[in-house]
């Protein structure tokens, strides 16, 4: 099967509901493994298409009448010829053009092969398209970055023109791939040296942010194939979501509750943190997820962690007698912080998603708080920006729960994360400013 075709496929997986990773991952191995450049155009068109759905959508419309009544299937390949054409240059036009045809010969009724070539041929013959005004600032913003208008409309107000355009325009960009060192048992100079031994085309180089533990691979490569992977010396993580363990800052003997636990990374990161002394209760409510929670505790070599499958709003109450020092509540959220490197996402959330993501998220805080020992710490995070999923939980946690914020400035402080948006006891990392997903982070005392 040939790399277009592969194209093809995976994105017609991911309109029928597949997220992009798992998709990337099968097709980057199957039927064979792919070389290196193929394995990078493969990422890089599939993942550009996402991006840029409504933007190409708009162009290849001006081309083809009723374009968007045509067969799913067929604009699916429309759209992966006219990225090709117009954002790779590297990619001679008649090549794209040659072998979106022979994908069409394979996977379409046979009407549609001509009619591909005559569309193709048509585009390549035509400069960078400049999209026109659609008469309304938020419409033309959302067909020109490829975003649903109702986010515009979000971000906008809540963040103002000059935060909006600079955080729409890296949401379309490029996240880096970084990896955690597992500092407990190994240092980043060893990492770089073992890596080379076995890629000695790939580099590593140390992140921005928290730069003794979080480095970035500059190529791609599966990662979970390497064995300082297997050994549970580096695993892949963004740096937002390691500064969350490092703002529970749990302590040497305490007990801890992560409350919504897979896949396990920020488990293991709280158990190593306390050196394997005191304990780290897990719960995790889905059997799939709870398997990679299981998986990657032992893994990084996590030993005081007790795995619980279930709902922790439910299985609290057997902890009748039992309080902890800390509780983590790494919340079931929109994602939206996320979108670069899960860009079908933007398509897919809608308003209704995010008032039910915070009326969960509120529910498992209610369900946890009772079990937080006086002037024990709280911390919740969610990879979001969303107003309901941040400032509106954060004030609740106030209003209705009994916390007050602490503040945690001296850690962002060392984490060189000095260019983000702070409050009492939060923190909005917004990818613009920190080159980190988007999160929102918070912290809180009993009182």
């Amino acid at each position: 099967m040939t790399v277009r075709e592969r194209i093809y496929r995976a994105l017609v997986e991911i309109e029928e509901g597949a997220y992009s990773g798992e998709v990337l991952r099968k097709y980057v191995e199957e039927p064979d493994p792919l070389n290196r450049m193929d394995r990078k155009l493969l990422w890089e068109v599939v993942l550009g298409v996402l991006k840029w759905k409504y933007r190409l959508d708009e162009t290849l419309s001006t081309l083809v009448k009723r374009y968007r009544k045509l067969d799913e299937k067929v604009k699916i390949l429309l759209r992966s010829g006219c990225y090709q054409i117009h954002f790779l240059d590297r990619v001679p036009p008649y090549s794209v053009v040659s072998e979106c045809v022979e994908v069409a010969k394979r996977n379409l009724p046979a009407k549609y092969t001509k009619f591909v070539n005559a569309v193709l041929r048509k585009l390549s013959r035509k400069p960078f398209p400049v999209l026109k005004s659609f008469g309304s600032f938020c419409r033309t913003v959302s067909v020109f970055y490829s975003y649903p208008e109702f986010m515009i409309n979000r971000w906008l107000g809540q963040f103002g023109v000059d935060e909006f355009v600079p955080l729409i325009r890296e949401m379309n960009g490029q996240s880096p791939f970084t990896l955690w060192i597992n500092v407990h048992f190994t240092d980043l100079n060893t990492v770089r040296k073992l890596i080379r031994e076995e890629h000695p085309d790939f580099e590593l180089k140390p992140y921005r942010i928290l730069p003794r533990e979080m480095v970035q691979l500059v190529a791609p490569i599966d990662i979970t194939k390497v064995s300082l992977f297997k050994e549970g010396l580096v695993t892949p993580q963004d740096p937002a979501s390691r500064l969350v363990t490092k703002i529970l800052d749990a302590r040497e003997g305490e007990i801890i509750l992560d409350a919504c636990a897979a896949p396990g990374i920020k488990t293991a990161q709280i158990a190593l943190s306390m050196g394997n002394k005191g304990r780290v209760v897990a719960f995790e409510i889905d059997p799939d997820r709870f398997e990679n929670l299981l998986y990657n505790v032992k893994r990084l070599g996590a030993t005081i962690v007790e795995a619980r499958k279930g709902d922790v709003t439910r299985r609290i109450s057997e902890y009748d007698d039992e309080f902890f020092d800390r509780i983590l509540v790494d919340a079931p959220c929109s994602d939206l912080g996320t979108i670069r490197r899960r860009p079908e996402i933007k398509y897919r959330r809608t308003m209704d998603d995010i008032a039910s993501f915070s009326k969960k998220q509120m529910e498992i805080l209610k369900a946890v708080v009772s079990k937080l020992k006086k002037k024990g710490v709280l911390v919740y995070s969610v990879c979001s920006f969303e107003e309901e999923e941040t400032m509106h939980v954060y004030n609740f946690c106030l209003e209705k729960l009994n916390l007050e914020p602490l503040s945690f400035d001296d850690i962002l402080e060392e984490c060189g994360l000095e260019n983000c948006i702070r409050g009492d006891g939060y923190v909005y990392l917004l990818p613009h400013m920190t080159g980190s997903d988007g999160f929102f982070i918070a912290r809180f005392r009993r009182r």
